[in-house]
């Protein structure tokens, strides 16, 4: 663990959406930081992101991770690239963010649990943001109290409105359901068991070959049952919510606090257009615990390999399900 000095973070990634995200947050809003590298494919995107900031555009992710500026890296490139770049931060001896998820596959998972296990150090924090977000930590609080007894079943919604159209139907668990994988872990406190993936008629807004909406089935270890609606072109707007049914009551996720207005023969409320919206507070707060573990304000790290590794075991699992239309075991 590094001791109370400012740690210069160097982004790879910078100019896709996540990406200018995270190099934004390092540099204006996280304490003990300051955002001094950054790489992307476009150089000349890269260049024009990076001088507000005052960061140097290095010419490779690998002359990034080397340098001698750089005491950690933030890895926000395209999912396929997150285990390989971690490996190499990690053999480099550098700290490194990984954005989820840790992989796309349970080989290249490995790579990088087995890559931080040789270093003999914890080195990675993978992104679930949504363990800092504070209404999800306050349903963990009540749901940790016991005050509602124990836990049966969980009811899950993740809306998009729109993807990409080269968004693949297994993009749909590693790109989009992985976060209720890992938030449902997390809030439970235990792995799990089993999975199953039910598909619907598909949205007219769904590219040919993308199966959208999906059903998400997972069961945990003690029998919670968990069903997540996953819809990557819902049209309508952003839209995170869940419910958790105990024994006693149950625990809801609020809506998003927006103004309700009232005007001519109407009512409404805004929806948010995407998860830059809804999670502003989560993606600052997880990089802040980030960097003040680096520094040793902290003691407890945030998720690690062995939740990304985690993750894309039951995403493996549910990807099998998508293929068989059956109930698939949880097993590495």
């Amino acid at each position: 663990m590094m001791q109370k000095k400012e740690i210069a973070v160097g982004v790879l990634g910078a100019c896709g959406n996540i990406g200018r995200t995270h190099a934004h947050n390092i540099a204006t809003y996280v304490d003990g930081a300051r955002l001094t590298a950054v790489y992307d494919l476009d150089a000349e995107k890269t260049t024009a992101f990076a001088e507000p900031y005052g960061a140097k555009v290095m010419d490779s992710a690998e002359a990034l991770i080397a340098s001698p500026e750089v005491d950690a890296v933030l890895i926000a490139s395209w999912d396929g690239t997150h285990a390989d770049l971690a490996v190499k931060c990690i053999e480099a001896g550098k700290p490194v963010f990984c954005e989820k998820p840790l992989a796309t596959t349970l080989e290249d998972a490995k790579k990088v649990v087995e890559a931080e296990r040789a270093a003999g150090k914890r080195l990675v924090q993978v992104g679930f943001m949504r363990r800092f977000d504070p209404d999800y930590i306050k349903m963990k609080k009540i749901l940790d109290s016991g005050e509602l007894g124990a836990p049966l079943m969980a009811h899950c919604i993740s809306r998009t409105r729109s993807h990409p159209a080269h968004h693949t139907t297994a993009q749909h668990i590693t790109n989009i359901a992985i976060h209720e994988i890992d938030i449902c872990r997390w809030l439970l406190g235990e792995d799990l068991s089993e999975v199953s993936v039910r598909f619907p008629r598909s949205t007219q807004f769904a590219g040919p070959e993308l199966k959208d909406p999906q059903l998400v089935l997972m069961q945990s270890e003690s029998g919670v049952l968990i069903d997540v609606e996953v819809s990557g072109n819902s049209y309508y707007g952003y839209e995170i919510l869940c419910e958790l049914v105990c024994e006693k009551g149950t625990i809801r996720l609020p809506v998003s606090a927006e103004p309700l207005v009232r005007s001519y023969l109407q009512c409404a409320q805004a929806i948010p257009e995407d998860w830059t919206n809804r999670f502003v507070t989560a993606y600052r707060a997880e990089l802040q615990h980030w960097v003040d573990h680096l520094r040793g304000l902290v003691a407890e790290p945030g998720p690690g390999t062995q939740d990304g590794y985690a993750a894309c075991v039951a995403a493996g699992a549910l990807i099998h399900a998508q293929q068989t239309g059956q109930w698939e075991p949880v097993t590495a």
